[in-house]
C-alpha cells in the first residue's frame, strides 16, 4: 500500500497552476487621446495610488474651471489587487501567515497607468509634469494621433 494515495487524496498532490490570461493590449491607448505609461517594474502601495488619484483629480478640476471644453474624462488602470501581509518581528517560525496590512498593485514596463480625453496637448503636458513627481518610477507620456 502506498503511503499517500494520490488518486483519492488530492490534498497531497501538487496543485496545477492555471495559466492566467495575459492582457496583450495593456500598453495601447484605447479610450482616451492621452495616456501615461510606466517604464519600470514597481510595487505600488494603495496609499500611493490614492495620493496620485487625489492629486490628479484636484488638478483636473482646476483645469475644468479654466477651460470651457467640458468635462475631462479619466480612466485609471492602477488597481490594487494583491494583499500585503506581515507578522510581528517577535513571532517564531510556524505560526502561519500574518494579517493583511494593505493592498498593492504591480506595475510592469509599458503598462498604461491612466488615460485622459477632452484635453488639449498643452494642458496634458502640464498635467503630466504635475503628476509625474509623485510616481516612484519612470513614466512616459503617450498621444493618440488621428
Amino acid at each position: 500500500m502506498k503511503r499517500f494515495n494520490t488518486k483519492n487524496n488530492l490534498t497531497r498532490q501538487h496543485k496545477v497552476k492555471k495559466k492566467k490570461n495575459i492582457n496583450q493590449t495593456s500598453h495601447i491607448i484605447k479610450r482616451g487621446q492621452f495616456g501615461l505609461r510606466s517604464l519600470e517594474y514597481k510595487q505600488v502601495d494603495i496609499k500611493q495610488v490614492n495620493n496620485i488619484k487625489i492629486k490628479m483629480l484636484k488638478e483636473i478640476k482646476a483645469m475644468e474651471k479654466k477651460n470651457n471644453l467640458g468635462k475631462i474624462k479619466v480612466w485609471f488602470y492602477m488597481k490594487p489587487q494583491h494583499a500585503v501581509t506581515k507578522l510581528s518581528p517577535e513571532t517564531r517560525m510556524g505560526k502561519g501567515k500574518g494579517p493583511i496590512i494593505s493592498h498593492c498593485c504591480y506595475v510592469r514596463p509599458g503598462q498604461l497607468l491612466f488615460e485622459l480625453s477632452n484635453l488639449s496637448k498643452f494642458r496634458a503636458y502640464e498635467l503630466v509634469s504635475f503628476v509625474e513627481n509623485s510616481f516612484s518610477f519612470k513614466t512616459q507620456s503617450l498621444f493618440k494621433f488621428y
